[in-house]
């Protein structure tokens, strides 16, 4: 499920910056926004908008990215992914 939910964050923003899409909101479980770097944190596995943030910088020549994580709390990782 994780891996699932990770890679349908990274097919949507690769359609949006690719033009595909002109905008899009991905609603997945897990949401991943707790997971750190090198750690699973609160039933997160891996960093689905952190990921899809780095293929965009690293294969799509994104320069910069707005994260917008909108929850009860903090996702405490988006700022160390």
């Amino acid at each position: 499920a994780a891996l699932l939910s990770c890679g349908s964050v990274v097919e949507l923003a690769t359609r949006v910056v690719t033009g595909e899409l002109s905008n899009a909101l991905a609603v997945v479980r897990p949401p991943g926004h707790h997971c750190e770097a090198r750690q699973a944190m609160g039933f997160c596995l891996l960093n689905n908008v952190a990921v899809a943030a780095a293929v965009a910088r690293a294969r799509l020549g994104v320069q910069r990215v707005l994260v917008v994580d909108w929850d009860v709390h903090h996702g405490s990782a988006l700022d160390t992914s």
